[in-house]
């Protein structure tokens, strides 16, 4: 070996780095998960800062380094806040990609393994791995509805992640000097991983597996819930304004990430800004966050925000600390209080703080929530043809607003945790019930619903639309088909990946979405495959259950492999009864292999055009032992016969 192909091979994959601080007893459970990574520890190099820990935090690292080589303890003085421990351990870090993984949190066995090897595999500078919450923690979930190989933040919803526990490559990270910011005391880790998004040639998304287990303490002791005070909570939002300012134009893309901490961070701002007990504290805040606003609030983001939000911003820029207090208890996120409703010429006001006050003069824009009213409808079918993949829809729908449907009516099919939407027309009957409902048809074809082209593999979600702003979830919990049992057809002359077509609706809401591919449900789980007891030694027989439409009559085959055979048959089709099927696949067995059918591997292979599935058969049940001779007969009788009965089977 080379000194240039030895210095490679010596270089770890990845370098974890945790910051640890009076982390007993998380720590333990933390490292421990890093030290069982299936990648192996030799790939990895492990750093932990323990920041100054007074509670035996230190004493526990420095045991298990005793025992693992490949884990690294730095003892230093508190610094604060995670930052600091993070940059010591960025400028120690040798690996090939850097993963930072907080004292309190841990690490699913595989999740390293699969996230190099996603960022290997896709060329992706940031890999972004499934959290789950632990404890009662509320882990994000929009951006984890299915794997992607290369995004970014502008077509994906990763950035409404920003915690750190991701993979980044090093070469990103030391290529634009990205360090934490240990001056925050709220957010240190945001301006970090989003100018990694910003710069990073490609984001992958792992959601089919549980990555990191983010975990709430019993104590009540991690930073963000610790940190009090709205001063630091503005320090935060100006230093992320700042950089999305910096990096991002003025325009969609920049309005698409600023409308994050619009949603986000500006509520837990203005909740820390009710609880100030100082009233010079609380107006200091005030008036910073007024200069905030008035440096990066535009009419591009305040579009993407609710009539609710809307007013909340106008009340700030307007500068009156209690109209604001007073107004905020009606945001969802602060005190969701019961608004009721004013309909005027077609138009429909929420009754809202200070609406048509005539000492505050706020225009009616302000409580005008006509374009967010849910279109209202009735279910009558939503089913997936089990001839043709296409799925049909039909029911009643009404006009949110009083004057009528603003747009026409459409049914939008939104990609789940992406951006990209499909508008079909709905086919409406222009006869209205007393109720002023209209009876409505729509059919779905996956080959051709993207513009003319086929549904690109994703989940769908399917709502229901009068124009940008009126938009509705669409099913119900009384679609009980669909709740019980999601349909699923393989459509092998459907171009591109989207030949696996599901149809399901979500067990909490009943919704209906639209999957093309295999993200949530999955061919191989639709099939039961069994073998018969055997009735002749020349022959194997196989009973396959489907629950899958639309597949070839010679979509399934038997597959046999053991001593003195290797052999295949095709199942015939049986009984069908819904999207149920039935097949049986006989196998004529050659003479050697019949003495040692206890050896064969049979299995059961599904294809449909370009695409296959394998799935196990479970063996039939052995035959009992025969029984002994009955009393009477010698043991020569018993062998005459068992060799004429010999003799019939060859």
């Amino acid at each position: 070996m080379t000194s240039s192909a030895a210095a490679a091979a010596s270089i770890p994959d990845v370098t974890v780095i945790t910051g640890a601080y009076n982390s007993m007893p998380y720590i333990t459970r933390s490292v421990t998960s890093v030290l069982e990574q299936t990648i192996g520890v030799d790939r990895l190099e492990i750093l932990v800062i323990n920041d100054g820990s007074t509670d035996g935090t230190g004493a526990e690292l420095d045991r298990l380094a005793a025992a693992h080589p490949r884990l690294t303890v730095i003892h230093q003085e508190n610094s604060g806040g995670p930052a600091g421990p993070r940059n010591v351990g960025l400028e120690r870090a040798t690996g090939r990609y850097v993963f930072f993984l907080d004292a309190d949190d841990y690490l699913g066995r595989e999740t390293l393994a699969r996230m190099v090897d996603t960022a290997d595999t896709h060329g992706t500078d940031v890999v972004v791995g499934k959290m789950v919450g632990v404890n009662g923690r509320g882990a994000p979930t929009s951006m984890y509805h299915q794997n992607l190989a290369r995004t970014d933040v502008f077509s994906s919803r990763v950035y409404w992640t920003l915690n750190p526990m991701k993979l980044f490559r090093r070469e990103l990270v030391e290529r634009h000097r990205l360090r934490f910011r240990p001056e925050l005391k709220v957010g240190q880790d945001q301006p970090f991983t989003s100018a990694a998004y910003l710069h990073a040639d490609g984001i992958s998304v792992i959601a089919d597996y549980d990555c990191v287990y983010w975990v709430k303490r019993d104590d009540g002791g991690n930073n963000t819930s610790v940190t009090k005070g709205t001063a630091p909570r503005i320090r935060f939002l100006e230093a992320m304004f700042e950089l999305v300012g910096e990096q991002v134009p003025d325009g969609p893309r920049r309005h698409h990430l600023l409308a994050r901490h619009y949603n986000i961070d500006l509520p837990n701002t203005i909740r820390q800004l009710r609880r100030e007990k100082d009233p010079g504290d609380k107006q200091t805040a005030f008036q910073d966050m007024r200069l905030l606003f008035d440096r990066w609030y535009t009419e591009g983001a305040a579009a993407r925000l609710s009539v609710v939000e809307r007013l909340l911003m106008e009340l700030v820029r307007r500068g009156d600390l209690d109209d604001l207090l007073t107004a905020s208890k009606y945001h969802r996120k602060l005190g969701d209080q019961q608004v009721t409703h004013l309909v005027e010429d077609g138009r429909v006001y929420a009754r809202y703080p200070f609406f048509r006050d005539p000492a505050r003069n706020i225009p009616d824009e302000f409580y005008d929530v006509t374009d967010e009213l849910p279109v209202p409808f009735r279910v009558g079918k939503a089913v997936l043809d089990a001839g043709t993949g296409v799925v049909h829809l039909s029911g009643k729908v009404k006009a949110p607003a009083p004057d009528g449907w603003g747009a026409p009516p459409e049914m939008v099919l939104k990609q789940r945790g992406g951006i990209v939407q499909h508008r079909l027309p709905l086919s409406l009957e222009p006869q209205q019930d007393d109720e002023g409902y209209q009876n409505f048809r729509l059919d779905i074809d996956p080959a051709t619903a993207a513009g003319g082209e086929p549904l690109a593999e994703a989940l769908w979600d399917l709502s229901l639309a009068c124009g940008d702003a009126n938009v509705t979830r669409f099913g119900d919990q009384r679609s009980l088909s669909l709740l019980k049992q999601p349909a699923t057809h393989v459509a092998a002359a459907h171009a591109g990946s989207g030949q696996v077509v599901t149809l399901y609706a979500i067990r909490s809401t009943g919704h209906v979405t639209l999957e093309l591919g295999e993200i949530k449900h999955k061919v191989e789980k639709r099939f039961e495959a069994e073998e018969q007891a055997e009735k002749r030694r020349d022959e194997l027989v196989v009973d396959v259950r489907a629950t899958v439409t639309g597949l070839p009559a010679d979509a399934v085959r038997l597959d046999v492999e053991g001593p003195g055979v290797t052999a295949t048959a095709v199942a015939q089709p049986g009984k069908t009864s819904g999207a149920t099927r039935t097949y049986r696949a006989k196998l004529r067995l050659p003479r050697e292999a019949r003495k040692r059918r206890e050896d064969l591997t049979p299995k059961v292979t599904v294809r449909a055009g370009a695409l296959s599935w394998t799935v196990p058969v479970r063996r039939a049940e052995p035959a009992p032992a025969a029984a002994a001779p009955p009393a009477g007969r010698g043991i020569a009788t018993v062998l005459r016969s068992a060799k004429s009965r010999l003799a019939a089977r060859k």
